[in-house]
Parts: C-alpha cells; structure tokens; sequence
C-alpha cells in the first residue's frame, strides 16, 4: 500500500505550487499542523492547515490551507500531526507574496485520524457528512500513513508541531523540555520561557506578532541587515551584525535594530495576543511562558503561543514592571555589551569601506563598469530586498534539492538562448498555436551569473503583453521586428555584438577550411570534399552552461579557449545593456533519471 497512488483527480503539493494563481486543484497528505479557528474580520471563521506528502516532505516545502466557514462547526477537526486529509477544491492563491491554498463555497473534505493505540483503526470524518471514502482513497491513506509513521520524528525534529494543536496538550507532552531560558539556547520542537525587550509589534487577523530581543545571539535566526536596504555581498564568520548584508533583512528604513542574529519573532494566539494588543508596546520589558521553538517557511527559527483549550482564560504574556527584576538586569548588561561592540565594528567596517572606494576609484578604467538602473524595466515586487546573484545561485542555507522561494535581483543579460530571436517562440502541443520559451543568461552586480528560464504567460507579461497565437516568428516578420526592439530596451546591443561574434567564428572556421583542404583536383574531375577531423571538431563547438549559467566548453584547445576568452571579454565589456531589477522564483524538476534539477524563472517583471 505504500505505493498506492494518488486518489482521482488529486495532485501532489510539488504540482499544486505550479498551479495557475486563481484555479482549483484537489490535494491529499499529512496535516502535520493545525491552527485553532479564528473569527474573521467578517461573519465567518478560518482554520489554517499545514499539508505535507511525499512531493513536500519537510516543514519548509509545506503548503499552508486556509479554510473558511460561517460557523465553527463546519470547520474540519485535526486532532494530532499523523491525522490524513484529501481536500477538494482548493483554489491555490498568493498573500503577502506567500503561496496558499483556501477553501471555496463548494470545497469538501475527508479526514482518517490517527488510531490512537497501535492496534486501533483510524476513524473517519467528512464534509459534508454524506460523503464517504472511496476504495482508491483509503489505499491512499493506508500507504501514506506508513509512510508518514517513518517520516514524522525527523519532520518534528525540523519545525513541526508535535501532537495536538492545543497549548495545554502540547505543554503536557512537552512538559519535560520547557524551561526558561535565553533566545541563544533555543532549539527546534522544545518549549521555553523568554523575558526581553520588544523591538516591534503587528496586530493581526486573530494574531499579534512580537518581535523580542534579549540580546543574545541564535545562527538559527532571520538576520537583519545594518545600513542600507540592499545586500552587498557575503559576509565572515565575525560578521555578527551583518554589515555585509548577508541576512535577508528590512532596510535600515524599516528596521530599528538590533542588527545580525538577535531577534526572535514570536506570533501569539487566542488570549495571549488580545493580552498582548493590550498591553505590549515598542521598549517594554515582557514575559512569555511556554514558547514553542519552531522553523517558519524559510527555515528560520520563529516562536508560537497558542491558546489553551482546556483553560481557554489563562494568559501567559505579561508585562515586567520591577526594573529591578534580575532578567532586567541582565538584559541591561547585554545591551550595553551589544552597543559597545556594535560601534566599535561599525567604525571599522566603515573604514574598509571607505578604503575600498578609494581603490576602485584609482583601479583602470578596465575595472569600471556602469551600474545604471535601467528605469524602462519594473517589477512586481518594488520593495522586496535584492538578493545577491551569488547567494541564489551557490546558496549555502539549501536543505533539499531545491527550495520554493521567490528573490529580487538586481543584473544585466550578457547572453540568450536560442541563437536566434526566430526561435524565442515554440509550438504549443496540447493547443496549438505557438508559446515564448526562451532562456537568458543574466549577470549580478557581484559578477556571479544564472540561467533564467523565460516562458508562457510570464514572457507575455515581460514583453508587455505580446502573445504568440498561430503563426510563427519565422513567418510573422512584424511580431518579430516588434520582439526585437522590445529586447533591445532589455539588453542593448547584446543582439548586434552576438551577431558579429558569430560572423567572427563563422570567418574562423572558413579561414582553417582553407588551409586545411587539399589542392583542387584538375579542371574537368569533381571531388567531393570531405572535411578535415579539425574542421569537423571547429563546427561541432556550441557553447555549453553549467547549472549555474557559467560558459563552458571542455573540447576546445588551450590556443582556441585563449583566443575565445579574450573575445568574449571584448564583446562583455561593449556591452550597453544596462543593470535592472528583476522578480525570480526557484522550482525543481524531477529528471529521467529521478534526480531533482534546480532551476530559475522570470517572473512579474514588465518592459515598459
């Protein structure tokens, strides 16, 4: 039963994530979280539920459902982290640039739970009530739950939530691991009591969000970039407030410190968040009992409260009014340790700074390159930080394969693919008609470089609404000559510098031809050339990328790869193409041979 397939008409969640915004799919796994229900700002109540499978198998690739009803009745019931779902009729949607699934008027749903002793049998519950599971769903259930039970310590081990939703039953078995505690000390799945400062607050639909400090350090943390809203580049071990800006932080706009790996966010439900809009503010020094330590999408450290059940009235947030309370104290100790050093290695990292500049301004003209933003191309997410190009393509947080995760960068394009502008638009199987389908080489601002898929409706979307319907680029002149000055204002003379590099090998290969072939034979006999082992070796060169975009070709010779690295390094730096500011999503591909490939696509980034 294990591998049992997937019920009628359901998808895995890795398909679901390329699902259209705005349609509908049916999906199945392991409720391996469950947030209480919650009233909603209208007349109906929500319940929130983390969905994993075999497609999605760690906290961070998890898919989060909302589900919405008018009362609390009609909200399905998750009892531990092994119950199964099979939902249908989810429409996938995007909140706060986060993917989600939620429910729509017609969206019914089957629950197995999980027996609750080793020999039991797992019960089932529906909605509607009328609905009953079929053959194929409960094989479905029968294998994914084996898999589940081999899978789930090391899923908890990693960020979920063990057992029950409820606070008291988590506090009960967890009871062993709770202690109080410092921000420094905590650890996935364990329980802590915390005491610190409030750095800041967000009220939330049901929820409050505080951020604590407590001026210790955690590498498990989101980091917060000191001293500009963009990060330039990848910092050392010693780097504790990130001046580097390796962290994926707010600007020094947003964010009002403490800089580097000290702030943990905690999100508070039920009584603790009406408690703590009442009673929290920006400076106060607070108290949170039993915090659970958990990974949030990033596989960052974050912390959670949720309500208690069975003592719906207990409230485990308060204020620390006696500033001669001994957590004060030390947390007044920290902060003033954390600002000595905090200036001291500000002033220096200003100083290498300062001495860099001065040696890029005295370096050749060589080294000088132009970084306009090119103002004719915007995207979709003007605020979100850019990302390194370095950091996305060598990422050193990379648990798995590949990661779900949507960046902002910052390049230029040096080089396309296919060779020709004629072939930026291929035939459509399913449809007919024909759809974009192209792939750019793109270049940071540190020099790191990536291949950029580019393709159906997001190419549209690129080119400014230009759609391929039933004629080829190579027949329909107009659309082409209309792609053509679209991408000049992307790339710049990219085409034109391609196209005399071209000739130039094109030139190469004739010139070895000629000296290469044999005499002609005597006027009146034809021969048919044949050619040389070294012209079959020169036509046969193509350029090749690694995963990375980076050119490579292992067939050429020392002299040729010389030769050819010098004129690609011409031909970069007659380049006019301009920096720009660019939306990328990152997805993996499950190969022939069942090894998961990593790519990148462009997406929500408009030539105006």
């Amino acid at each position: 039963m294990e591998g049992a397939p997937l019920p009628k008409g359901c998808v895995s969640i890795a398909t679901a994530v390329d699902t259209r915004i705005g349609e509908s799919c049916d999906l199945a796994g392991v409720a391996v979280d469950f947030r209480p229900p919650v009233a909603t700002r209208g007349t109906d109540w929500m319940a929130t539920v983390t969905l994993c499978d075999r497609s999605r198998a760690l906290p961070e690739t998890s898919l989060t459902i909302r589900i919405f009803r008018p009362s609390i009745e009609l909200l399905p019931q998750i009892k531990s982290d092994s119950d199964l779902i099979l939902i249908r009729r989810v429409k996938m949607i995007k909140h706060d640039g986060r993917l989600l699934a939620m429910s729509t008027y017609d969206t019914s749903w089957i629950i197995s739970y999980a027996p609750t002793h080793p020999k039991g049998v797992p019960s089932i519950a529906s909605y509607p009530a009328s609905l009953k599971v079929k053959p194929d769903e409960m094989a479905y259930f029968q294998g994914l739950r084996v898999w589940w039970k081999s899978r789930r310590d090391s899923f908890v081990s990693r960020g979920a939530a063990p057992g029950v939703y409820t606070s008291s039953q988590l506090s009960n078995s967890g009871s062993q691991r709770r202690r109080a505690g410092l921000v420094r000390d905590m650890r996935i799945g364990s329980f802590y009591d915390l005491a610190g400062v409030v750095v800041k607050t967000f009220p939330g639909n049901g929820n409050y969000t505080v951020y604590l400090t407590d001026y210790t350090k955690n590498p498990m943390l989101h980091s917060y970039e000191w001293g500009r809203s963009r990060r330039i580049g990848a910092g050392g071990d010693d780097d504790d407030f990130d001046y580097t800006g390796r962290g994926r932080g707010f600007g020094n706009q947003d964010w009002p410190g403490p800089w580097g790996q000290y702030t943990l966010q905690v999100t508070l439900w039920d009584n603790h968040a009406v408690a703590a809009n009442r009673l929290f503010y920006v400076g106060a020094h607070v108290s949170l009992q039993n915090v659970r330590a958990k990974r949030n999408g990033d596989g960052k450290l974050e912390g959670t409260l949720n309500g208690d059940r069975q003592f719906p009235d207990k409230v485990l947030v308060s204020l620390i009014k006696n500033m001669d309370d001994p957590r004060v104290k030390q947390i007044a100790i920290r902060c003033k340790e954390y600002t000595r050093r905090f200036e001291s290695d500000r002033l220096r990292f200003e100083g290498e700074m300062a001495g860099e500049m001065e040696g890029k301004l005295e370096g050749s003209g060589k080294e000088e390159r132009k970084m306009e933003v090119n103002v004719n191309i915007r995207t979709l997410k003007a605020a979100q930080p850019i990302t390194p190009m370095s950091e996305i393509a060598e990422p050193q947080d990379l648990d798995g394969p590949f990661a779900n995760r949507i960046y902002k960068i910052c390049c230029r394009v040096i080089d396309y693919l296919p060779q020709q502008l004629e072939d930026f638009a291929v035939p459509q199987t399913e449809h007919g008609g024909w759809t974009w389908r192209f792939a750019l080489l793109v270049e940071g601002e540190d020099g790191a470089t990536l291949r950029v898929i580019v393709e159906g409706h997001d190419a549209e979307y690129l080119l400014g609404g230009q759609a391929t319907k039933t004629a080829s680029l190579r027949t329909d002149r107009q659309q082409l000559s209309a792609l053509r000055e679209k991408l000049f204002i992307l790339w710049g003379n990219l085409e034109e510098m391609k196209g005399q590099q071209l000739g130039s090998k094109t030139s190469g290969k004739k010139a070895i031809s000629r000296s290469d072939t044999p005499p002609e034979p005597p006027r009146g006999k034809k021969r048919r050339k044949r050619p040389t082992p070294k012209q079959k070796r020169v036509e046969c060169k193509q350029f090749k990328y690694d995963e990375l975009g980076r050119r490579s070709n292992t067939e050429r010779g020392a002299e040729g790869e010389e030769s050819q690295d010098e004129n690609e390094e011409n031909v970069m730096q007659q380049l006019s193409g301009k920096m720009f500011e660019a939306c990328l999503k990152e997805y993996g591909v499950l190969s022939e041979d069942g090894q998961w490939k990593r790519l990148h696509k462009l997406f929500g980034t408009l030539i105006l």
